[in-house]
């Protein structure tokens, strides 16, 4: 088997391999836009609660449900803290998906460079022995020289 062919092989596996890179790579991009819609949900609707609070506590609000009111912001508050914490890992998760991937790839063109040069050099080398078989075959080879 030929450098270029075994070369190939490595090729079409490394391929292979980086096909659950670029999956991972995808389900990544798709949770951190699952989690940073969560997180827009959650902060708009903490200012909706927020505006109607402020609007009810002008016509007056008793202390329980001013009470209420200050509990839930507190436990929209956490939520948005929790969330963007889940956030930072998502991103953390597709940085390192990214970067997986491309290594991946990186490998690949390396790869495919090496089997592209030694598919050139075969070439020419096929090339060389099939014009050297013609200049023999009608006996247009040079005359070895010897030198004294």
């Amino acid at each position: 088997m030929k450098r270029s062919q075994r070369m190939q092989k490595l090729v079409d596996i490394e391929t292979q391999q980086s096909q659950h890179l670029i999956g991972q790579f995808k389900a990544d991009q798709e949770a951190l836009k699952k989690q940073q819609s969560a997180m827009a949900n959650l902060v708009t609707y903490r200012d909706e609660y927020a505006t109607r609070f402020k609007q009810t506590g002008g016509s007056g609000v008793s202390a329980f449900q001013y009470h209420d009111f200050s509990c839930f912001l507190r436990k929209l508050d956490d939520a948005i803290a929790q969330q963007s914490v889940v956030l930072k890992q998502c991103e953390d998760n597709l940085r390192s998906s990214r970067e997986a991937w491309q290594a991946s790839h990186q490998r690949i063109d390396a790869l495919q460079q090496v089997t592209d040069q030694s598919q050139a050099s075969e070439t020419a080398q096929s090339r060389k022995l099939a014009q050297r078989r013609i200049e023999e075959r009608f006996g247009l080879a040079a005359p070895p020289v010897f030198s004294s």
